[in-house]
This record gives C-alpha cells, sequence and structure tokens, in this order.
C-alpha cells in the first residue's frame, strides 16, 4: 500500500471503531498501522525508528484555522477574554444540547473549543462563567499567522489551502498533478508538506491543489506593514542582483530594454501591478524572478530577453591596469601572475618535473609565476595554479584591439528543467555554450546533466537510458570562444567524436542539428529533434546576415531555410557531420536573433578551432572524485 492509500484511508475514516488522528508507515512493508492518537496526546511517547515514517492529521496539530474553523481540532480551551471552557459533556453552569454523543463527527472533547454549529465567526465554547454563556476563542486564520513581504519568496508560514478553499497537494508527492518542485530539487525553498510557497517568483505563494480538476492555485497570505529588509544597490549589484535599483536600460549588445509596464513587442506578466515590491520602473534591469542575475525585455522582436552582464557586480575588486598581448602572445613578457578567475599563478618551477621542455625553459629565463605562453597556445598567455580544481588557466590578459562579445541568452526554465543542450565529448567531459551559465564560477550544487534521454517529460520504463550527474567542474573556453567544458562527476561511455585540428568543412555539406528547443507551434515539445541542415561558407554566411556579425574563423554557418533551424533552449547543442562511419562534432550551437529565419543561417562555434584547448584540458585536468 501506498503513503497516499495509507493517507485516504486514515482521512475516510470508514469502518473503524475510532478516530484516525495518525498513522506510521513501515517502509519494510509498506503497510500502515492507523493510530487514535497523535504526538500531542498526553502520555503518549515518542520513539524513532529509521524503518518507520509518521504522519499526523493537521486538524489535530495546528493552532491555526482555515476558513471558519469548522475541522479545527487543536488544544485551545480558553476564550478570547480568558475565559476557561466549559466541558461539552456538562451542562454545568449553562444548559445546551452540543454533547459529544450527538455530535459524534465534531470532536467535542473535553472542553476543547469547538464549532459545532458552523458559525461564521470560528470556533468558541460555552464558558465556565455563570455570566459568559458562551465566546469564541479568537484562534488565527493560518494565512496570518505568518505574513509575507514582497511577493512572499520568503514564506515559510502555516497556509496549506488555495484562496478558493482547495487543499494544497503535498510537494513531495505527484498525485493528482505531476510537477517539478520537490523539495530535494529546491531545497532552500521551504517546500515542507502542503504549505503554499513561491519557489519559482510568481506574483504571490501558491500551491499545486488535491483537485484533479485544477492544477494550481494562489494562496490568501497577509501582506507584512513593513517591505522586509532588502539590500539594495544602484550602481552595482550583489549575489542575483533581486536588490538592484540602478537605472541601467540598456542590454550589453545595445540594445534598448523593453518598458515593464509595455506588452510590445514581448508579452509578459512582469509588470509594475503584479510585482509591485520589484520596483519594475521604466525599462530598468532588474530581477524580478530570482534568476541567475539582472535581465529585462528587449525592444528587438527576435530577442525577448538579455541578461544585463554590462551591470558590474560589487564584491568584485576594481581591474588592476589594463595590460593586453599581441598576436597569441607567445612574447608577452609582463608581470600579470593572476588566471581569469582571480587564481594566483603558481611558480613555473614548481611543475619542473613535466614532461614539457618549455619548463627548464622558462625557469632559465626567470618566468617566477608570471603568465606566458611557451607552448604557442593560440588562445593567449596561462599559467599553472596551486588549486586542486583549477590546475591551469588562461590569465586576465586581453588581446590587443579585441572584439568584445557580449551574451545574450534567452529566459528559460529554472536549472532544475532543461535549460541548454550539450555533447559528450569524451567519457567525462559535456561540451556545450558558456552562455549557458551566469559566470565560470556558479553555484554548481544547482545544476544537473541528464544524459540518454529524448523525451524530456518521460520517466519510468520508457526512460531506462536516462542518467543524472552532477557536474564537478565548469571550464570556461578562451575569451570570445562562447564555449564551456563541463566535467561530470562519473565516467559516460558513450561519446561523439572531436574534429581535427583547423579542419574546415565544405560548403553545403548536409550535417544534423540535435536539440530539445522549441517547436514554436510545430508540435513534439519536450522531445529530441533533429534537423539537417547545409553548411554555409563564412563569405556567405556573413553577406547574409548583413555585416551585423562578424563572422571569423572561430564560427561556422549552417541553414537559412525558414522553419529548419535552432531556437530557444537549444542553445549548446551539437551540429554533427557524418564522416566516414563516424559523427564528428563541428559546432556548438549558441544564442542567435530568432529560430530559423529565411536567409539567416544559423552561427555556431567553429569546435575545430579550439580543439587544441579542448585537448589541454582533457590533458590537465585531474580525476573527478565529487561523489554522487
Amino acid at each position: 500500500m501506498s503513503v497516499g492509500k495509507c493517507a485516504r484511508r486514515c482521512s475516510r475514516n470508514r469502518k473503524l471503531q475510532f478516530t484516525c488522528r495518525a498513522f506510521n508507515f513501515d517502509q519494510k512493508t509498506t503497510k500502515c498501522h492507523l493510530l487514535s492518537y497523535d504526538s500531542l496526546t498526553i502520555r503518549v511517547r515518542m520513539e524513532n525508528d529509521f524503518n518507520f515514517d509518521l504522519y499526523e492529521k493537521k486538524d489535530f496539530m495546528r493552532e491555526c484555522i482555515i476558513g471558519n474553523g469548522l475541522n479545527y481540532k487543536g488544544k485551545r480551551s480558553v476564550t478570547k477574554s480568558g475565559v476557561q471552557c466549559q466541558l461539552w459533556n456538562s451542562k454545568m453552569p449553562h444548559e445546551h444540547n452540543f454533547l459529544p454523543q450527538r455530535h459524534k463527527h465534531r470532536d467535542l472533547r473535553e472542553n476543547l473549543c469547538r464549532n459545532p454549529d458552523n458559525t461564521t465567526t470560528g470556533p468558541w465554547c460555552f464558558t465556565t462563567d455563570p455570566k459568559i454563556r458562551h465566546q469564541d476563542c479568537s484562534i488565527p486564520q493560518c494565512s496570518e499567522v505568518e505574513c509575507m513581504t514582497c511577493n512572499g519568496e520568503s514564506y515559510r508560514g502555516p497556509m496549506d489551502h488555495t484562496e478558493s478553499g482547495r487543499e494544497c497537494q503535498r510537494w513531495d508527492l505527484e498525485e493528482p498533478h505531476k510537477h517539478l518542485f520537490h523539495p530535494k530539487r529546491y531545497p532552500d525553498k521551504g517546500l515542507k508538506d502542503n504549505y503554499c510557497r513561491n519557489p519559482d517568483g510568481r506574483q504571490r505563494p501558491w500551491c499545486f491543489t488535491t483537485d484533479p480538476s485544477t492544477p494550481w492555485e494562489y494562496c490568501n497570505i497577509k501582506q507584512c506593514d513593513n517591505g522586509g529588509d532588502i539590500d539594495n544597490t544602484t550602481t552595482c549589484f550583489r549575489g542575483r542582483g533581486e536588490g538592484y535599483r540602478g537605472t541601467v536600460g540598456i542590454t550589453p549588445e545595445g540594445v534598448t530594454c523593453q518598458r515593464w509596464d509595455a506588452q510590445f513587442p514581448h508579452r509578459h506578466s512582469y509588470t509594475p501591478q503584479n510585482y509591485h515590491c520589484k520596483d519594475l520602473r521604466e525599462n530598468y534591469c532588474r530581477n524580478p524572478d530570482g534568476h541567475h542575475l539582472p535581465w529585462c525585455f528587449t525592444t528587438d522582436p527576435n530577442v525577448p530577453v538579455a541578461f544585463c552582464t554590462n551591470i558590474p557586480r560589487c564584491d568584485v575588486a576594481p581591474p588592476e591596469h589594463e595590460e593586453c598581448y599581441t598576436g597569441i602572445g607567445d612574447t608577452y613578457n609582463g608581470k600579470r601572475a593572476k588566471t581569469r578567475s582571480g587564481i594566483p599563478c603558481a611558480p613555473w618551477k614548481d611543475h619542473s618535473e613535466s614532461n614539457e621542455r618549455y619548463v627548464d625553459l622558462l625557469m632559465a629565463e626567470q618566468a617566477g609565476n608570471f603568465c606566458r605562453n611557451p607552448d604557442k597556445d593560440k588562445h593567449g598567455p596561462w599559467c599553472y595554479t596551486n588549486s586542486s580544481s583549477i590546475p591551469w588557466d588562461y590569465c586576465s590578459l586581453k588581446p590587443f584591439m579585441l572584439e568584445m562579445h557580449h551574451c545574450l541568452m534567452s529566459l528559460g526554465l529554472f536549472r532544475s528543467t532543461h535549460w541548454c543542450g550539450g555533447s559528450l565529448v569524451r567519457e567525462e567531459w559535456v561540451l556545450t555554450d558558456r552562455q549557458c551559465f551566469s559566470s565560470c564560477v556558479p553555484d554548481l550544487s544547482e545544476y544537473r546533466v541528464w544524459l540518454g534521454i529524448s523525451h524530456l517529460n518521460e520517466s519510468g520504463e520508457n526512460d531506462f537510458h536516462r542518467q543524472e550527474r552532477r557536474i564537478s567542474h565548469v571550464i570556461c573556453g578562451p575569451e570570445g570562444s562562447s564555449l564551456a567544458l563541463l566535467r561530470l562527476t562519473q565516467e559516460r561511455v558513450r561519446i561523439i567524436q572531436l574534429p581535427v585540428a583547423d579542419c574546415s568543412i565544405q560548403e553545403d555539406t548536409i550535417c544534423s542539428v540535435y536539440g530539445w528547443g522549441e517547436a514554436k507551434g510545430t508540435g513534439h515539445e519536450g522531445t529530441l529533434k533533429r534537423v539537417h541542415l547545409p553548411i554555409v561558407s563564412n563569405e556567405r554566411c556573413q553577406q547574409l546576415h548583413k555585416g551585423a556579425i562578424p563572422i571569423t574563423s572561430s564560427k561556422l554557418c549552417a541553414g537559412g531555410r525558414r522553419d529548419e533551424g535552432v531556437c530557444e533552449k537549444d542553445y549548446g547543442g551539437p551540429l554533427v557531420c557524418q564522416e566516414s562511419n563516424s559523427k564528428v562534432i563541428v559546432g556548438v550551437s549558441i544564442n542567435g536573433r530568432g529560430c530559423a529565419r529565411h536567409n539567416r543561417p544559423a552561427i555556431f562555434v567553429n569546435v575545430a578551432f579550439y580543439t587544441g584547448w579542448i585537448h589541454k584540458v582533457f590533458k590537465n585536468y585531474p580525476n573527478s572524485e565529487i561523489n554522487n
């Protein structure tokens, strides 16, 4: 028997000689033991047993009411003026007809406050004061026990019914409604029991309901008098930028943000009226939904959302004096000794036992721990570090006249659901789009990689190839590459082949793009899809894009036919070509302008241009030892 069936049996209370107030569920035998008492009953002693789970009816446990408190079965026995209640089975000092034997289903025990006549003022009782016949007990509404600030993302109160009176579904159950908001996936969202919560930044707390015909509804929670403590900033942002109140209203690409109170060119629900405490003024970048960092809708019809990465973080130290290198930096002889992630470089002599001959050369040149490019890495100077998680990295240097390409990213689902695609290019390495992460040092505890799936929403017997893995490292690619390598916590065996370094693909070669992206009404949402696209030369691609986007040798293009190409949530996925008997990943999908537009080929990262960096990462990173 399941826990759900046990709960229904206890709630219905049919064919029982007692009132079921709780039950123990035996995990070994999957049987339940119905109980006529609970943990608050006098002379009941609790014992911990790993094999048993205790479930108690909340009507007997809580000291607040829903509606008029008809189902209240708490322990209060004093009226609002402090007078002790009269026993229900007594007629002294007041005669009455509300005797327990006449109202067996009203739980008229002892002298506890109850509402046997369904009065609108809530639970009451006869009093022991001969001058006061009866009085209500002033038991608070569950919606008012704890108030909420802003849109209730921090609300942790006991309300468990919606504003229409429907009972909430438990967050750890998927009946009657399947969902993704499980407590283990969102440990910091307070998804306990079936209480109203706001884990995804909606207008206010809500819950799934126990009504099969009504998936979810908002809850009616009292608003706090004060607005709560918010760490507001105006020139920079902290954390995820939920307190940013500055006036930046332009994206990193230079596109003006759409006004929050406008519905053109993009319709949305993030209006000032719905999120009154989020300061959705004008068209300023904000973070009303708790995403990675401040964002805005854009005035470009083809780019719905952009993250405002042009706003600096408050906790980031100001940059050192600008230092750059020419070419690939193999002649760089400066004093920079820090990686791009801020880790100090380790002395080259510490790696004198390395098989690389250039280490001895650098020691002879007294290179110390300064950034250098002894192996002529075409992506610039680098250094070793003393960090076990990042043994080497590129340095915080910029090439002379480097073009800066800012990252745009569609606002999609949260990190526990599908966000980006990727390709397994070695047993434990995934190649994806750098734009899938808000930074090169994200909180990896919130991310998961799912392998071996073709349908995002299927599970069980149709999903036996599905594998979930955590990420142990995120290694961002060279500046401007839009690439990232993810190291998984456990090796996988089905991989796709990398191309030969700097190889080229003949124009009009037919290759395939894979992804779970938007289908724009064509069906098969959430299903792994494939579309065949012809390779387009970089020169032709530059012409078709009318010079708006520079197509260098680090990029390649494919497609250009209407309704065939990449779209939101395809980003990070592979462009695959057939070479003899092998499939080779030649491109990684990156964020573009629109979905499959006519005469606008999709732009991909040219993987062959970066194979040197990829193999360098494979060689220098330690084995992953994070436990699953």
